[in-house]
């Protein structure tokens, strides 16, 4: 899903990335928080694609850092995820349980989504007396 959000003039630069860990408390009460931290997920990582510019040095500062904010259209990661079901198709759609999460380490629970498009299929392994598949998937919530 392509996103425009703000992020700090220092960072903003095409290809980079940048997971979000948590939303610290001052982006709550910042008035650019809808269209800055408000429009990302936290535990997901992100991919800048376009540096938006600007005519006009922007009045808007971030309250962590100081930062002049630049607008960036950012890409949203797709996640490596365990899927426990008896074959997967590349290209489908299927929903996602976090239980799965037992043989092989998840983001971060919040950062869990309900439903998955399967991108590629990256190997097969064994959990206990089960087969699981190690996916790389589009989040679709």
């Amino acid at each position: 899903m392509v996103t425009v959000t703000l992020i700090s003039k220092p960072q903003a630069r095409v290809g980079g990335n940048f997971r979000v860990i948590k939303i610290p408390e001052e982006c709550y009460r910042c008035k650019l928080y809808g269209i800055c931290m408000g429009r990302l997920r936290p535990g997901r990582a992100y991919r800048i694609t376009e540096v938006r510019p600007l005519k006009y040095p922007s009045p808007y500062k971030c309250l962590l850092n100081g930062d002049e904010m630049v607008p960036v259209v950012v890409e949203e990661e797709n996640l490596i995820l365990p899927i426990k079901l008896p074959y997967i198709i590349e290209g489908s759609i299927t929903s996602f349980d976090k239980s799965w999460c037992i043989c092989h380490p998840c983001p971060s629970e919040e950062a869990l989504p309900s439903r998955v498009k399967i991108i590629k299929v990256i190997d097969r392994r064994q959990c206990g007396s089960g087969w699981f598949f190690l996916v790389e998937a589009k989040p679709l919530d």
